[in-house]
């Protein structure tokens, strides 16, 4: 019997604790070719890679998956800050004062639980940078401090991932024909993702099912770079502050989950992307595993599918030659943008309304993690991309860009 469960775990976005209980499953029923070792992926040599078929059987849920367990509350505010002036600062309770300057004026007072890179250090003030991409000076007090982690990863658990729900604030993104954003899904679906990511689970690597157990565990820490807490995660994050984020938190990954747009037409199966940085092999690896699981999650969806005719993992180029999407320009860390369906589709965008699909989304980029960081594989799909004519924008926040604010009591 096959099981697909995803954890509803009341875990933080950003601390480093994992679950405590065991997620609700469903079942759904399929047939193997014949026995095989479900305990590990199968590490390829370096002049090949896993190819991993869709299931043989379409799947039945049974039950429907859970939804994704709520975003944590606040730290509390006075607590004494660790050593080290690169990491990341969360909100205190209460908010807190940012500053333009060390000693300026006060300019906002942040939101609590608003999670912000630190850049720098001056005794017990951190120089922050805004979703904005403003720079900022906060007192050590008012905010919850985690140093860059400096471990390069060997396994899920001892790496730190960072979560990016594309889009935000008046930066809506693509939209459905019956007007469902971006922001919205792919913001539930890095929930979802988070969710799995800081739990225990078993991996059947021949249908991908992810069960209850203990092969793989918790991630050493999961941050999100839009959180949840009043009034809300949807506001506007520059991909400078996105970018930023991940290097800061010393993350062994950087997945910014989208769903896209302005298909070339009918396509044969899923035409999900996953875009890489030209100028990095990992990047380009991620991505490869990324559309391999892709293609075996949503092969059980039975819908018409649409696609671009160089759909896969790919890299897109700027006028310059260089990488032409900003966050992944910028990045210094393994960067992937995931494109997991066509939000602009009828059928496509009925599917992310739904649970299921979400979760499937969300297993999908899990899996994908958990072989970049256990495993040598070396991903498949990727595709020679066509020239595109648009020009790249600058990425910078709008004029209008606000941090968040701490709502008056």
């Amino acid at each position: 019997m096959k099981l697909r469960v995803a954890a509803a775990l009341a875990v933080a976005t950003v601390l480093l604790v994992g679950c405590t209980s065991a997620p609700p499953a469903t079942t759904t029923t399929t047939v193997p070719a014949e026995p095989v070792d479900t305990t590990l992926p199968v590490v390829p040599t370096s002049t090949t890679t896993t190819v991993i078929a869709p299931p043989a059987t379409a799947t039945v849920p049974v039950m429907p998956p859970p939804e994704p367990a709520a975003d944590p509350g606040p730290p509390a505010a006075g607590l004494p800050a660790p050593e080290g002036s690169r990491g990341v600062a969360i909100v205190a309770a209460g908010g807190a004062a940012l500053r333009d300057t060390l000693s300026g004026d006060v300019t906002v007072r942040a939101r609590e639980g608003l999670p912000m890179p630190v850049t720098g250090r001056e005794g017990s003030w951190f120089r922050l940078l805004t979703p904005c991409d403003t720079e900022a000076w906060v007192n050590s007090a008012e905010v919850r401090f985690v140093p860059s982690n400096t471990i390069v990863a060997d396994s899920i658990e001892s790496a730190v991932i960072v979560l990016d729900p594309g889009h935000g604030g008046p930066n809506r993104g693509a939209t459905g024909p019956t007007g469902l954003a971006e922001p919205e899904v792919n913001l539930d679906i890095a929930r979802r993702a988070r969710d799995l990511l800081n739990g225990s689970w078993d991996i059947d690597w021949r249908t991908g099912a992810v069960v209850a157990g203990s092969s793989y565990g918790p991630a050493a820490a999961v941050w999100m770079t839009r959180a949840e807490g009043p009034p809300g995660a949807d506001y506007e994050a520059g991909l400078l502050f996105r970018a930023t984020f991940a290097e800061m938190a010393g993350a062994e990954a950087l997945v910014s989950i989208h769903n896209n747009a302005e298909p070339d037409g009918p396509f044969d199966g899923p035409g999900s992307e996953a875009y890489y940085s030209i100028r990095d092999s990992e990047s380009r690896r991620l991505a490869g595993l990324m559309v391999e699981e892709f293609r075996r999650e949503f092969a059980s969806f039975d819908v018409d599918w649409v696609g671009d005719t160089d759909a896969g993992a790919k890299y897109r180029l700027n006028d310059a030659g260089g990488d032409y999407y900003g966050v992944i320009r910028m990045s210094t860390v393994p960067v992937v943008i995931a494109e997991g369906a066509f939000i602009s589709s009828p059928a496509e965008e009925d599917l992310l309304r739904t649970s299921a699909f979400r979760q499937a989304y969300a297993e999908a980029v899990y899996r994908a993690l958990v072989r970049f960081t256990s495993t040598d594989d070396l991903g498949s799909g990727f595709t020679d991309p066509y020239p595109r004519t648009i020009p790249s924008g600058s990425g910078a926040p709008l004029p209008t860009c606000r941090v968040p604010e701490q709502p008056a009591s």
